[in-house]
């Protein structure tokens, strides 16, 4: 049974370690806060167990095995002050609030650590002889019963919580299992009197959870991931909008005759134009902000082959810092589509970048029609500036903003943070 139960403990250990790698490996996440704290008190305890049963009945190690009984026991009521823990946390993330009397429970288990430290002076829990004997104390089950009213008032928690919907589902089968499987095997453990095979059980809840859960999650982020390029393609797809292509095929055409050598600069503007659109859709990492300027120069010399009154002013002290494709030329294009051109005489759009101490600031001004608050509300949404405002915060908290006046002008200001990039640069 020792021999069993060291086996046990060494196999546990090594599981322990496994998740502990992967979930330290994965996706950042508010569930890494607590996560690896409860797989390192695991391994501690399962450390201990086997201190526990290799030292136990040999006297010259009694001092060792008092450390390993202590350690066992204390690291064993901590575990579950740590499992309250990360339940608090799951249900803090959903209802943003803490939930109340969340002090008790540590309480109870700081009581129970010292309770059962005592008994190396009453025996109460459990007895060690002067020849390494170690033996349960009259109220050993007291112990075990306390442990199990706090496992048990966790999981109403987690009913409770499930029932109002501030967890999902998933999460709570997981949570469920992790109780479940330990409960039922105390029992056993119990009777057998070796609690290798609980420790055993809580390891491989540890494993259901991390699979339960966190492999879940990144699914769900994977999902995510898909969904923003989905909706990025459909604003892509948009910005290649048919009446500018007929437009400038119909410009490029007229030129052949009129002008051979712009109509040739302006197939290799258009080509240009057309492959970065496309590029976008299958590489949407971030670019330097000088290529996505490059674009937009691109864009705009050809409209101003259909639109003579059409004037461009450039200012830019800065252009190497990153920023999300399309994130630039889309915002000029409404600045052309539905302000200066829509003015008689035209107008002019301007660009200016200034470098601040924290941020670059990106700036698009035009002189054109303007908008009042109702019509910017569905400029806004048409051109996906609300795609462009999630890659940027996404990106790192970068922002967009729009002020526009009607018979005025509509300016929109960009603040690139110089704050670190995120390497996935489009995650949640």
């Amino acid at each position: 049974m020792e021999l069993m139960g060291v086996g046990l403990d060494m196999l546990s250990v090594l599981i322990t370690f496994v998740i502990l790698v992967g979930v330290l490996l994965g996706k950042r996440n508010a569930m890494n806060e607590y996560f690896p704290i409860l797989l390192l008190m695991n391994a501690l305890v399962l450390l201990a167990d086997m201190g526990t049963i290799v030292f136990s009945g040999d006297s010259s190690h009694l001092t060792l095995l008092r450390i390993s009984v202590i350690l066992q026991g204390s690291f064993t009521f901590v575990s579950l002050s740590g499992f309250n823990l990360y339940v608090d946390k799951l249900i803090t993330r959903k209802r943003g609030r803490r939930p109340l009397f969340r002090s008790i429970p540590f309480a109870i288990c700081v009581i129970m650590i010292l309770f059962w430290i005592s008994s190396l002076i009453h025996g109460y829990a459990f007895k060690i002889s002067r020849e390494g004997e170690y033996t349960q104390g009259q109220l050993f089950f007291f112990v075990v019963l306390i442990g199990c009213l706090f496992v048990i008032y966790i999981l109403f928690r987690i009913i409770y919580n499930q029932m109002t919907g501030t967890l999902e589902s998933t999460v709570c089968i997981a949570l469920y299992l992790f109780i479940a499987l330990p409960f039922v095997i105390l029992f056993a453990a119990l009777k057998c009197q070796c609690f290798s095979m609980f420790y055993a059980a809580l390891t491989i809840s540890f494993l259901i959870m991390f699979i339960a859960i966190h492999v879940t999650r990144e699914q769900h982020i994977v999902e995510q991931k898909m969904d923003d390029t989905i909706m990025q393609t459909d604003l892509i797809i948009s910005e290649l909008q048919p009446h500018f292509i007929f437009n400038s095929l119909t410009n490029i055409k007229y030129l052949i005759k009129k002008n051979p050598e712009v109509a040739e600069n302006a197939i290799d503007k258009f080509t240009k134009y057309l492959r970065r659109n496309l590029d976008t859709i299958t590489d949407q990492e971030l670019i330097p902000f000088s290529e996505e300027l490059e674009h937009t120069r691109t864009y705009l010399w050809l409209e101003m082959l259909r639109f003579g009154d059409l004037k461009v002013e450039y200012s830019i002290d800065n252009d190497e810092f990153l920023i999300p494709p399309l994130s630039l030329q889309p915002v000029v294009e409404n600045a052309v589509r539905h302000g200066v051109t829509k003015k008689v005489g035209g107008g002019t759009i301007k660009i200016y970048v200034r470098e601040m101490p924290d941020c670059y600031k990106i700036t698009v001004k035009d002189d054109g029609l303007g908008f009042n608050s109702k019509e910017l509300e569905v400029d806004i949404a048409n051109a996906g500036i609300l795609d462009i405002r999630k890659r940027l915060f996404e990106m790192n908290r970068s922002k967009i903003s729009i002020a526009s006046t009607e018979g005025v002008g509509t300016t929109v200001t960009y603040m690139i943070m110089k704050g670190e990039v995120k390497d996935d640069s489009v995650q949640q």
